[in-house]
């Protein structure tokens, strides 16, 4: 019987402490009777989240698409979010803080169909097909 009560009893002894401790204790008195408390609704955390990533998107500026060029080299630029990854065909590349890319490739005779696909850190994705095609004077 003393061994079941014992640990009940200091359980209770401990707490009384603690309390005591408590209410003489100066700095857990202020913070107790502080009307500047803080309090995080789980909403608030979804909110906060959902507002720091950013819509995926992708404008391309260069090439147009349907163009015919003379140059085998083509520029391809364009904007996403910031620090968005790009992948141009086999080319992976990462925009700047501004979202803005750039990178150059080069064309074969003929069409030539260059994707273009942006993505973020989630794994949201958008792409762009563009055809270019390269008639050279020889």
């Amino acid at each position: 019987m003393i061994k079941k009560i014992l640990p009940v009893l200091l359980v209770v002894i401990i707490l009384i402490v603690f309390s005591n401790y408590q209410k003489n204790n100066q700095t857990i008195k202020k913070m107790l009777n502080s009307k500047n408390v803080v309090t995080i609704q789980p909403t608030d955390l979804i909110k906060k989240t959902v507002n720091k990533s950013e819509k995926i998107f992708l404008q391309v500026d260069e090439p147009k698409n349907n163009i015919t060029v003379n140059n085998a080299i083509i520029n391809i630029s364009g904007k996403t979010i910031a620090n968005g990854y790009i992948f141009i065909n086999e080319q992976e590349l990462k925009a700047d803080v501004n979202g803005v890319f750039a990178s150059a490739t080069t064309l074969e005779e003929g069409e030539n169909y260059i994707l273009i696909v942006a993505s973020d850190d989630l794994g949201n994705s958008v792409e762009k097909d563009i055809m270019v095609n390269l008639e050279t004077t020889q």
